[in-house]
């Protein structure tokens, strides 16, 4: 009986039990890493996460998908680092800029960090 009412409360108080982003696009958590640098003398990590990212922007769910503050649909882009300037790196660089050009005219997109653990690439 406790159980049931403590469910009501909740109901009644807009307190939600789940997720905060359950419409999250699969594969992605909310703790997973949008951008990582290393900062100070001591050069401690300072991670941001999808979860501090779309808390930042006031993003929620709305008919399944998920909206920034002014209702624009989110998106992620997770990009691809190199190291040396092959030309394969370059096109790629190219075709990605290219693609979040595109995204950026109909969504919010949020570029992910292709170095979760703030290190450099070689």
């Amino acid at each position: 009986m406790a159980t049931i009412a403590a469910t009501v409360l909740l109901a009644i108080s807009g307190v939600s039990t789940g997720p905060k982003f359950p419409c999250l696009p699969g594969g992605l958590k909310p703790s997973d890493i949008v951008a990582a640098q290393r900062v100070g003398d001591a050069q401690k990590l300072r991670q941001t996460t999808v979860q501090d990212t779309l808390s930042r922007i006031k993003a929620r769910c709305e008919d399944g998908k998920l909206v920034d503050r002014n209702q624009r649909e989110i998106r992620f882009y997770r990009v691809e680092c190199f190291g040396a300037p092959t030309n394969y790196a370059i096109e790629t660089t190219r075709r990605q800029a290219e693609e979040l050009e595109k995204l950026r005219e109909r969504y919010t997109v949020i570029t992910m960090t292709c170095t979760p653990d703030g290190l450099p690439r070689p």
